[in-house]
């Protein structure tokens, strides 16, 4: 009886440590991607040599339009569609596919129109055109070099636009 009790027990404790490791490995996903965020733009900001007033400012509003243009693009949340298998699609699935991907862009599009303005009040153009306008070298690795954009001018983006 008491062996039977402590394999219940033992049991118990395994399916909760395996439950709130799954739960960690959750939010420490969100938690890169906003890392990630910000670590580009603290380099963005240094880059620009922005005083510590402007660079706290743009810092801020960076993270809320990269925040802004995420939802844009997937405003359910949804996973994004990585295993696609392009080979099997029918012809309608394929329609379906770049429209979705279509109206993505002209989301995003929207929300670097609207954020444009906002980065000028803290930015010369000059500043601004390092936030939207994608760069080749190394800062390309991190906008399209991934597995989203095999490092093409203007690629997969993985949601991560203005030059990320």
């Amino acid at each position: 009886m008491k062996t039977r009790f402590f394999i219940a027990v033992a049991m118990l404790c395994l399916v909760s440590f395996s439950a709130s490791a799954q739960d960690g490995n959750n939010r420490r996903q969100r938690f890169d991607r906003a890392e990630m965020i910000q670590r580009y733009a603290d380099r963005l900001a240094q880059q620009m040599n922005l005083s510590e007033e402007k660079s706290s400012a743009f810092k801020v509003l960076f993270m809320d339009y990269q925040m802004a243009r995420q939802n844009a693009a997937n405003p359910k949340g949804e996973n994004e569609q990585e295993s696609i298998d392009m080979q099997k699609l029918t012809d309608e699935q394929a329609g379906e596919l770049v429209q979705k991907h279509f109206a993505a862009q002209e989301a995003q599009l929207k929300v670097d129109k609207e954020y444009y303005p906002k980065f000028l009040e803290i930015l010369t153009p000059a500043q601004a055109a390092q936030v939207f306008v994608p760069q080749r070298g190394m800062g390309q690795r991190g906008r399209n070099g991934g597995r989203n954009g095999g490092g093409r001018q203007g690629g997969g983006n993985g949601n991560f636009g203005g030059g990320f």
